[in-house]
């Protein structure tokens, strides 16, 4: 019998607890309407690329591919709090930061035989869904120093919701470009 939704494999930047703990910290600075669904503070992540299902026989052909990408660490910076009114979803946008737009374009090469088209990114991590009418707060953003980046399957409704990590990727070395401080 097929899957009825099968996971979905993704690469992530996914912070660490105190990042974490910040962006739960800021999300409780909205004001959030009935609808609005919040992901648990552990599953919030910035989507670097989205490969969709894939069957688990390719799974070691894009964790081989992957291991072929290189970067520095990054200092981010997050910010740009907003609702995208096309599909109620609030975020936090990281700022433009040169290496991570390096990383991205990098994984996207690599990535090119499992995602020939790779849809528009803007960097972002999702605060919430179904929030039309949130508000974000007025203030600072959040600064978060990335160190590796994730191989990832997300498992959604009708199995338990989880993210599987499959590879953590580590990247080396200072980004050229210090954080926006």
């Amino acid at each position: 019998m097929t899957d009825p939704r099968p996971p979905i494999l993704y690469v992530f930047l996914m912070p660490g607890w105190a990042v974490q703990q910040a962006l739960d910290g800021h999300r409780a600075q909205w004001y959030w309407p009935r609808p609005a669904r919040q992901p648990k503070a552990h599953r919030l992540h910035l989507t670097m690329a989205v490969l969709g299902p894939q069957p688990d026989v390719a799974i070691a052909d894009i964790r081989q591919a992957l291991a072929g990408v290189e970067g520095p660490s990054l200092h981010l910076h997050l910010g740009g709090a907003r609702v995208w009114t096309h599909n109620g979803v609030a975020v936090l946008l990281a700022e433009p930061h040169p290496a991570l737009m390096r990383l991205h374009a990098d994984l996207a090469e690599v990535l090119r035989p499992w995602v020939p088209q790779p849809p528009p990114w803007t960097p972002h991590i999702t605060l919430a869904r179904r929030a039309w009418e949130a508000a974000a707060p007025q203030g600072s953003g959040i600064d978060w120093a990335v160190d590796e980046f994730l191989l990832v399957r997300s498992w959604l409704p009708p199995h338990p919701v989880h993210h599987e990590v499959l590879a953590r990727y580590p990247l080396r070395g200072e980004s050229a470009i210090p954080p926006n401080l």
